[in-house]
């Protein structure tokens, strides 16, 4: 094998170093130089995308449930996790897309469950209020959540002090109940386009949180109640409460003494909390829809994948 590999590469270099003599780099140490450089470029993208996407299954109260898994660091004496929760009618293969970057440059373990529904193509999570099969046969996500973070910490060299949790949407709403319940064992979580229901229970402990919504989002509306799509209107059993019921909520939770607003650009507001057991952020997209901010859509202007696990990075408990 190794020889096939020594092979390959020397196949590659002389290829390259035609191609660059047609361009003008006709000296050997010119053209010598900028092929290595190519080709261990090339080779080091092939190792990166050979790197797979495990699919695993786990039984939990008599169902079994799956999620996949992202491991771009096998060796790892220790290593944070990062578990992201799709959103209603998602999967965890959109979702750990959206995280996979970042756990290859990091070296995080980075897992995507997946929710219940027709298929693992479209699943859902109970999140108190909302949505559908999930709520409807009373599903104990977060008794799932925490067995997966069981098993995880029992099989993977898993640092306890480094459990981020982050989710979109209906995602996003089990993240708060995670948060709420498993506070003293999560390091920092967040929340995209997500909202919290109703007279929620008292969070066990600060919870370092991070909030993004846009304020065009349709689905989830920023004022709450039923979402105005009408499959979201009808997985929903709670409306929502407006956006800034979960920021004054986690103000609270993490003992937080005021808000600072700081004006980032035309399109992103941020809010902080200031004086605070566990660090508070909200940012608000002004011409932010409901979908996974990217630096690339004009109207985000953030990339929630960077923005998320900078948060995430600067804390453990």
């Amino acid at each position: 094998m190794f020889e096939n590999k020594v092979k390959t590469r020397s196949s590659q270099r002389r290829i390259l170093l035609a191609i660059l003599a047609t361009l003008g780099l006709s000296t050997a140490t010119q053209a010598g130089w900028v092929t290595d450089k190519i080709v261990t470029h090339i080779q080091q993208s092939i190792r990166y995308h050979q790197l797979p996407i495990v699919h695993k299954r786990l039984n939990v109260d008599q169902r079994v449930r799956s999620f996949e898994l992202f491991n771009p660091n096998p060796n790892a004496q220790s290593q944070p996790l990062v578990i992201a929760l799709h959103g209603g009618g998602g999967n965890s293969s959109q979702m750990i897309k959206r995280f996979q970057a970042q756990a290859k440059a990091h070296g995080f373990l980075l897992v995507a469950p997946q929710g219940i529904g027709p298929s693992e193509k479209k699943g859902v999570w109970n999140s108190g209020g909302c949505c559908g099969d999930a709520v409807q046969q009373q599903v104990d996500d977060v008794r799932f959540i925490q067995q997966l973070i069981a098993y995880l910490k029992q099989h993977y060299a898993i640092d306890s002090t480094r459990i981020y949790i982050a989710g979109f949407s209906n995602g996003g709403m089990l993240t708060y109940q995670l948060a709420e319940q498993m506070g003293t064992q999560l390091a920092a979580v967040a929340v995209v386009s997500g909202a919290m229901f109703e007279q929620p229970p008292v969070a066990k402990a600060p919870v370092p949180i991070l909030m993004i919504h846009g304020t065009r989002d349709h689905v989830v509306p920023v004022a709450g109640g039923v979402s105005s799509i009408g499959f979201v209107a009808k997985a929903q059993t709670k409306a929502f409460e407006p956006v800034q019921f979960p920021l004054q909520y986690w103000k609270a939770a993490n003992q937080c003494q005021t808000l600072s607003e700081e004006v980032m650009s035309k399109q992103v507001t941020r809010l902080k909390g200031e004086g605070c057991a566990a660090d508070l952020m909200f940012y608000q997209l002004a011409k932010g829809h409901h979908v996974w901010p990217a630096s690339t859509n004009p109207h985000d202007r953030v990339d929630a994948s960077t923005l998320i696990w900078s948060f995430f990075e600067r804390h453990h408990r």
